[in-house]
């Protein structure tokens, strides 16, 4: 058992020996959910490791072959192997993560950025008109990127520019919106534009990942109708592109002059109000079979649905206005 245990201790201080081969830094990419196997195959393909036997033996002996974080690594020229491995093991990359939340819109996106020291804020939203980052995503004739940037996890390299950045989040939207999803799109006879467009109000109104799709079949059923869509969230938004938004949606708003308000115009909105995650989008795809037309938030954030005005109204006066008067009531105590 003691010559074992010296076996393993020798084997161990001969690998920490060995060295990349690298002869300046280089950043190396550990991919989202990537296999120990692949990432020693990338770093012997592109020249960072010659001794790849050596490199899975000093990670298995030192239990640091699964569970890679994944992120843009800095490797060192001439780095000990047991120090890469270390650095793939505990996350120490050479990058910003960040996490874009679902319901982010660009000015949202471009403020978080700003807030990490990434880029600036104004440097972002002008890079994102880029013509080639537009026909990348595939947006519209006259559209912006908003819809195209998915709120995800990101590991963001400390030297990328805007336009870098972009094209990272564009990439993950694609790889959620796949051929798959495509097709799903095309069978329902929508354009991806719409399914985007209806995705981000559902990402605005549900707190609730069960709730989008009912909330889809409300908006489905009120376009079928001719109802206008009336969602709040699409008003708040035509009011952030002018710059006229201050936390409040006052009643004069209602008749604010922009396409993008839904209680002026009928239908969908032009485009996109927000950035959705997969479960709006989805939610858009396949609306609820429901017989609902409108919906009210309760203190709890889910919502009550209802079938007629009336009902609705009465949700209104026990869901809104009553919390709403006891909310008063306390703050004059």
């Amino acid at each position: 058992m003691r010559l074992r245990w010296v076996l393993v201790f020798f084997l161990f201080f001969s690998c920490s020996l060995y060295k990349t081969d690298n002869k300046e830094d280089v950043l190396f990419e550990v991919k989202r959910g990537e296999s120990f196997s692949s990432v020693v195959k990338r770093l012997v393909d592109e020249k960072i490791i010659s001794h790849p036997r050596v490199f899975r033996l000093q990670a298995r002996l030192s239990g640091k072959s699964k569970n890679l974080k994944f992120g843009i690594y800095l490797i060192k020229k001439e780095e000990t192997y047991s120090s890469v491995i270390n650095k793939f093991y505990t996350g120490k990359s050479h990058s910003i993560n960040i996490t874009i939340p679902e319901g982010y819109n660009i000015f949202d996106i471009a403020n978080l950025l700003e807030s990490k020291n990434l880029v600036k804020k104004e440097e972002f939203l002008k890079a994102i008109q880029d013509q080639e980052l537009l026909d990348y995503a595939g947006v519209p004739k006259g559209h912006s990127l908003e819809g195209y940037l998915f709120p995800d996890s990101y590991s963001i390299p400390l030297n990328y520019s805007s336009k870098q950045i972009a094209k990272m989040m564009i990439s993950r939207f694609k790889e959620i919106v796949n051929e798959e999803v495509l097709k799903a799109i095309k069978k329902k006879n929508l354009t991806l534009n719409q399914v985007l467009t209806m995705a981000s109000i559902i990402q605005k109104e549900a707190r609730f990942e069960h709730e989008m799709p009912i909330i889809s079949g409300v908006y489905h059923n009120r376009i079928e109708k001719r109802y206008k869509l009336q969602a709040d969230p699409t008003l708040i938004y035509a009011l952030i592109l002018d710059g006229k938004y201050d936390g409040n949606i006052r009643k004069s708003h209602f008749e604010y002059e922009s396409k993008y308000n839904t209680y002026k115009y009928y239908g969908l909105p032009p485009g996109p109000i927000c950035n959705s995650g997969k479960a709006a989008i989805l939610a858009a795809i396949y609306p609820a079979k429901v017989d609902y037309l409108y919906f009210v938030a309760k203190p709890d954030g889910t919502h009550y649905f209802s079938k007629s005005l009336e009902e609705h109204n009465k949700a209104v006066y026990l869901y809104q206005i009553i919390p709403a008067i006891e909310r008063r009531k306390q703050r004059s105590k």
